[in-house]
């Protein structure tokens, strides 16, 4: 009888495993399509110079208008912080519409605003290409379709 307990015990396990390392989805927000910003479709275009033009950082005023971390067209996804005190352990997208969620693999300092319509994301290739100046015309996004 033990030995059945145990090999039900460890069959459990087993398959408890599998199902977790089935459901974890992970972004290397290197990886994807190199896309440059006259590439991107126009609203996007529209809106991360807008938000250019519109960001306000300043410390002395009590009005602050900074960039969203997600910006989202045709979808709706959150963006995810874990943190452990005052450090951040990771940062990670969920899709709201059906609670998939997706972990950035590798480094956590991930350059922000992540542009997403549908099922695609736009991850900028560095920090500080939309600033209070405008919008890098250089810059370079990658592009990366989420399952």
């Amino acid at each position: 009888m033990k030995v059945k307990k145990i090999h039900i015990a460890i069959a459990t396990a087993i398959l408890s495993l599998i199902v977790i390392a089935g459901c974890s989805r992970s972004i290397d927000y290197n990886d994807g399509e190199p896309v440059m910003f006259s590439e991107l479709p126009k609203e996007v275009q529209d809106t991360l110079i807008w938000w250019g033009e519109h960001t306000i950082v300043s410390v002395g005023d009590t009005v602050v208008v900074e960039l969203d971390d997600v910006i989202c067209f045709e979808s709706d996804y959150t963006f995810l912080r874990s943190t452990f005190g005052p450090w951040i352990t990771s940062k990670g997208l969920r899709r709201n519409s059906d609670g998939k969620e997706w972990k950035f693999s590798g480094n956590l300092n991930v350059p922000t605003p992540i542009v997403t319509i549908g099922e695609t994301i736009y991850i900028p290739s560095g920090y500080n290409l939309v600033t209070c100046g405008g919008v890098d015309p250089d810059a370079v996004f990658y592009r990366q379709t989420l399952n």
